[in-house]
Formats: structure tokens, C-alpha cells, sequence
């Protein structure tokens, strides 16, 4: 009986969990958007940079919102500084003696 009232309540937090970074994403990311145009439009009174700050902000809205479907597409995790970085070696060079 235990266990099943702990694995409930593991599934409410969860749910919980998931609810408020959806909660999080939209609030953050629409006033991102928002504050975005007004300053575009603000700074250069242009209905096309304006739509165009609009537009990128939209975009990135969408690319944070369905990261776990970007991530799944590729078939690998996305983490910060996760690239594959060419090897490279160190070479120091003595200044010659003779030069001197």
C-alpha cells in the first residue's frame, strides 16, 4: 500500500514538475516576445523591423518549446558544449640561440 501511495505522489510531482516549465516557458517566452517588438518598434518606429523582431522571437518560442522533438530527431542529446571538437595539438617554439 506504501508503495503505491509514493508512486502517486511521485506522479503528481512530476506532473507538477512538468506543468510549471510549461508555465514558465510561455510566460518567459511571450514576454520576451513582447518586449522584443516594443523595443524594435520603439527604437526604429519601423512596422517591418518590428514585425521582424516579432517574427524571430516566435521562432525561438517555438525551437525552445519543442526542444525534447528537436533532440528526439537527431537521435542524440543536445547539451551545452557537447560538440565534437577536432583534435588539436600544442607546439611551442624556442626562440633560436643562434639568433641572438
Amino acid at each position: 500500500m506504501r508503495t503505491l501511495l509514493l508512486a502517486g505522489a511521485l506522479d503528481d510531482a512530476a506532473n507538477l514538475g512538468n506543468d510549471l516549465n510549461k508555465l514558465l516557458i510561455t510566460v518567459v517566452m511571450g514576454l520576451g516576445v513582447t518586449l522584443a517588438t516594443i523595443v524594435a518598434w520603439r527604437t526604429t518606429k519601423s512596422i517591418v523591423a518590428a514585425f521582424m523582431a516579432a517574427l524571430g522571437g516566435v521562432a525561438l518560442w517555438y525551437v525552445v518549446s519543442n526542444a525534447a522533438a528537436f533532440r528526439d530527431s537527431i537521435g542524440e542529446d543536445i547539451a551545452p558544449g557537447g560538440g565534437t571538437a577536432a583534435p588539436h595539438a600544442v607546439v611551442r617554439v624556442e626562440p633560436s640561440r643562434d639568433a641572438a
